[in-house]
């Protein structure tokens, strides 16, 4: 009888900690696009204030709220921005030391630090934005840029224009005078829990504020 008490009273502790496991989320129906569980590798960036940040070092077991946009999209991007402003919002403070936001550029030609700097402040978004210290496409930094846009499957096309404005398609890995390109990506908003692993999908164009809210607060339980 004893014995019988004390496992449910394990259990009961449990469950009021929140102690779960990656295998509880694999059993869960999010509210956005549910992801295959990709492992996010490691990797280390160049913040808007030109500081070294490592996933890894920063992030680790927190809820990952990541959006790869880029500074010169008018359209979506401030959209996505706002909304990532009104989630963050909305968490108590306790919440938020379980949630990590992340903007990643999409566009690290134009967007260096000081770029990114400039469009942190001007869109009064507080948390860490990324790009490469360096434009360079054979540099180290740009390397580990393209892999992180592979590890979160960004879809990147690059449309260039010639002297007669005639366009067209390059790869993520050319080089580019800051006027005479545009950024085509394919991606939205991606959750990762705390365990690392890729869990949710929200695209740019498909945000409901309370269900993005509501599956950040799911990740933050686990």
């Amino acid at each position: 009888m004893l014995r019988k008490s004390t496992a449910l009273l394990m259990c009961t502790l449990l469950l009021l900690a929140g102690c779960t496991s990656p295998g509880d989320v694999e059993r869960w129906t999010p509210h956005g696009e549910p992801l295959e569980s990709v492992k996010v590798l490691d990797f280390t960036l160049t913040s808007s204030e030109g500081n070294n940040w490592t996933y890894s070092e920063e992030a680790a077991n927190t809820t990952l709220v990541i959006a790869f946009l880029f500074t010169n999209c008018l359209d979506i991007c401030p959209i996505v921005t706002h909304n990532m402003k009104w989630v963050k919002s909305q968490l108590s403070p306790d919440e938020l030391n379980k949630t990590t936001f992340l903007t990643i550029t999409v566009d690290p030609w134009r967007d260096n630090a000081s770029t990114l700097h400039d469009w942190k402040t001007g869109t009064n978004s507080e948390w860490i934005h990324l790009t490469s210290s360096s434009n360079d496409s054979e540099s180290p930094s740009m390397a580990a840029l393209q892999d992180v846009w592979i590890n979160f499957g960004v879809g990147l096309t690059i449309e260039e224009y010639d002297a007669n404005n005639a366009d067209n398609d390059s790869n993520s890995s050319a080089r580019h005078h800051p006027d005479d390109y545009t950024v085509n990506h394919e991606t939205g908003t991606i959750l990762v829990d705390r365990f690392g692993h890729q869990r949710v999908w929200w695209g740019d164009n498909d945000w409901v504020l309370d269900l993005v809210l509501d599956d950040v607060r799911y990740l933050n339980t686990l």
